[in-house]
């Protein structure tokens, strides 16, 4: 090893050595962003335990309905949810985007994959979605408004992905330059929060059958989490 590989090396390790989540958690603007990350993860986690969990009300009628691939799936929901939290606060906003994409996708299969086994071997997108489109679950009044607002978020984090433009660049020179906080993070945290939204709103408004079963106090938390106008619509106050 020479010198100047020597050298460098022992500034990486002192980047890991200090390198913290302090300033995020430390920052009253930043943690007002976390804070809406986390009350939808919370009302996502609350229905996956409601749904999966050995203990949840409707865990029988849930796979009933949607077969082991419903469960695998939207557990998977729940897996890239969690990993999308963990990129964005260290500053990983492609990954993020990207974790928020297989988020989408995982969500279609779930509900989709008893009526339409093809959409588990679909290596298009516009087929997962085309998928979905013939289904029970996304051919409601919901369903439908769910899927294309979800095709719309997804288009958004195709942008994410594929760095089509200097507004999803994040360039990084130096150890100690990434991850770093920046407006992005803010940006993808709107979209993770309209997205888990989403996935709140087609439950409810697709299965209110299912959702009548909940603990109450679940009932709030997931309630709380949708808009005003979500809720009035999952609950067919509109119809």
């Amino acid at each position: 090893m020479n010198a100047a590989t020597k050298q460098d090396f022992g500034a990486f390790l002192a980047y890991i050595d200090s390198y913290s989540l302090s300033a995020v958690g430390h920052d009253p603007a930043k943690v007002a962003h976390v804070r809406l990350a986390h009350a939808q993860f919370l009302a996502l986690l609350t229905i996956a335990a409601e749904l999966l969990s050995d203990s949840g009300s409707v865990r029988d009628e849930f796979e009933s309905s949607y077969g082991e691939a419903g469960k695998r799936y939207f557990g998977e929901v729940v897996s890239d949810c969690s990993e999308f939290v963990m990129c964005m606060l260290q500053g990983l906003c492609r990954s993020a985007g990207g974790t928020l994409r297989s988020g989408i996708e995982s969500y279609l299969k779930a509900f989709s994959a008893v009526e339409k086994p093809s959409i588990l071997q679909r290596t298009s997108v516009p087929d997962v979605f085309n998928d979905a489109a013939g289904t029970f679950f996304f051919s409601t009044v919901v369903g439908k408004k769910v899927l294309g607002d979800l095709k719309t978020v997804y288009g958004e984090l195709n942008y994410y992905v594929h760095t089509v433009s200097p507004a999803q660049m994040f360039g990084a020179l130096a150890v100690g330059s990434f991850p770093r906080w920046s407006d992005k993070n803010e940006r993808l945290i709107d979209l993770f929060v309209r997205t888990v939204r989403l996935f709140l709103y087609g439950v409810i408004g697709a299965r209110r059958d299912v959702f009548d079963q909940f603990d109450h106090r679940n009932k709030v938390i997931v309630n709380r989490s949708m808009t005003r106008q979500q809720r009035r619509s999952a609950m067919g106050v509109d119809d």
